[in-house]
């Protein structure tokens, strides 16, 4: 037994019923460890030999780079004015930095940017400087596709010599055919204004405006920003009924749509970890639909097919609600290993719920035998501390049960303190509620019933039992502030719906002692009239 399971909490007495004993934090707490976890700090948790945890996250944001390069040198954007995947070789100029660092000195179209580009200018190669060679045949231009020879020294560098290369030959696997297609897409995309004049009345709320600029806009281009907000509209029912149907399809062309790795993904930012692409939020809108059966039957199944597709996209949090998903056995049967593998690459990418959830995951454990996760305190208190550092509530508070506890490291009732007051301004309801213990008792802080009483109420407010059995007490003994058995009678009413063991034998003990006002008071709270 730990030393605060030894201390005696709240001790309070109601008159003429002899000592009504509140229950110690410890016992409230080991009652909940399966949801309440310790957290180690990273001091006491490496002075222990506790496992390390690597956290990295990719810098991200919302550029993408065909789009910047397209909009800055009016190139053919590889994924708006592809008929057969214009796509070449990861370049690191097409990297998210790099391309913040070339927008700040305006290097966007730099000659150094050798990034592979599809430029209206020259869509199957311009030849005019070549020598005879066929140039770059990436670069070509909408209104020359089969290239400029105006100013070639040889006009046959991109003619048909025998024995000479083709300089028309696709260079990515598309022959000429798929450039002048692809170059025609681009001359309309270069002038086309539905998708912005469709957001213009979407914003102006003229919705059936909106309903055909958009379904044009798809229509001429098949953007992705354009299908997602139609998919809205059915969805919500703006400009036209409500559909779920047709909001599903919208959705579906978008999320099975041609994914491109380099311009698609998404690169997760703990900063901003709600962040979605476009294909990232058609899919989680997918899942959504399908695990809240939003206008159709729910399909576990079906939800957590798309949760995987937005984690594949990417997204980071997806992973999160996969790993609790195969934890829980939803759309499928239960494998602890592969919820904790789910939780572990979202932990590990810096997501501070996955964190907090793969710590509570190694603190219980889960299953037995070869596809068990064994209960790991090290693991746990590793990952608690990871949360608790980026400011996680539960975090915060497992963190301090377990120095208040000794639970791994030695029992430390003043840094448990620390962490529960930070817990506590967070709003944590347990952190008041264990706060509150420490200011009753005046044992590691100077005694202040007022103050306990207080956090008491916080914590009763959030629906936390014991603080609402702790409550009453101080209310029916006039403790840190007057007394009122009305309130008294109330707070362990509550109590007792919460599920508090004592909180029946304390309301029979006070029933004897409340007048027809007290009853009347109570009553009016509990059991409010109905409004006419």
């Amino acid at each position: 037994m730990t030393p605060s399971m030894h201390r005696t909490r709240l001790a309070l007495v109601i008159a003429a019923l002899g000592a009504l004993p509140l229950p110690g934090l410890a016992q409230a707490q080991m009652a909940a460890a399966p949801t309440t976890a310790p957290a180690a700090a990273e001091q006491t948790a490496a002075a222990q030999g506790a496992a390390s945890v690597v956290i990295k996250g990719a810098r991200g944001g919302a550029t993408q780079a065909d789009t910047v390069i397209a909009a800055k040198s009016r190139v053919l954007s590889r994924k708006y004015a592809s008929s057969c995947a214009f796509m070449s070789s990861p370049n690191a100029a097409e990297d998210d930095v790099a391309l913040a660092y070339m927008a700040d000195f305006g290097m966007e179209d730099s000659i150094s940017n050798d990034a592979p580009r599809y430029s209206d200018l020259a869509p199957d190669g311009d030849a005019a400087n070549s020598n005879g060679a066929a140039g770059d045949p990436r670069r070509f231009s909408d209104r020359a596709p089969d290239g400029d020879v105006s100013n070639a020294r040889l006009p046959s560098s991109i003619g048909a010599i025998p024995g000479a290369p083709d300089p028309n030959a696709p260079s990515v696997k598309c022959g000429a055919g798929d450039r002048r297609f692809a170059a025609g897409r681009n001359a309309i995309l270069r002038k086309d204004k539905s998708l912005a004049q469709g957001f213009e009345a979407l914003d102006r709320r003229d919705y059936a405006r909106a309903l055909a600029l958009l379904t044009a806009a798809y229509k001429k281009i098949g953007y992705d920003e354009a299908a997602l907000a139609l998919a809205k509209m059915h969805l919500y029912g703006m400009g036209t009924p409500r559909d779920t149907g047709e909001a599903v399809r919208w959705l579906r062309l978008v999320a099975d749509g041609r994914f491109d790795p380099a311009s698609d993904g998404l690169r997760f930012d703990p900063k901003e970890p709600q962040f979605m692409t476009e294909k990232v939020e058609a899919a989680f809108m997918l899942a959504r639909i399908h695990e809240r059966g939003i206008g159709i039957k729910p399909d576990p199944d079906q939800a957590r097919k798309w949760y995987a597709r937005a984690a594949d996209f990417g997204f980071v949090p997806a992973r999160d609600i996969l790993g609790q998903a195969w934890l829980a056995g939803y759309g499928g049967p239960r494998d602890a290993r592969k919820g904790q593998a789910y939780l572990q690459d979202a932990a590990r990418a810096g997501y501070v719920s996955a964190q907090y959830n793969l710590a509570r995951l190694y603190y219980r454990g889960d299953g037995s035998g070869d596809g068990a996760v064994p209960r790991d305190l090290k693991q746990a208190g590793a990952w608690f501390d990871a949360a608790a550092r980026a400011g996680h509530p539960g975090a915060l508070f497992a963190a301090g049960r377990m120095f208040d506890l000794g639970e791994g490291v030695p029992a430390d009732p003043k840094r448990a303190i620390v962490y529960y007051k930070e817990a506590a301004l967070k709003g944590n309801g347990d952190a008041e509620f264990a706060l509150g213990t420490f200011f009753y008792e005046g044992e590691q802080v100077p005694k202040n019933l007022d103050t306990a009483r207080k956090l008491f109420d916080a914590a009763a407010r959030q629906g936390q039992a014991d603080a609402m059995f702790s409550l009453g007490a101080m209310a029916a003994n006039g403790e840190g502030g007057p007394a009122d058995q009305a309130m008294a009678w109330v707070w362990f009413s509550l109590a007792k719906a919460a599920g508090h063991a004592g909180a029946d034998a304390a309301l029979k003990a006070l029933a004897p002692k409340l007048t027809a006002q007290d009853r009347a008071k109570a009553d009016a709270i509990l059991k409010p009239a109905a409004k006419s």
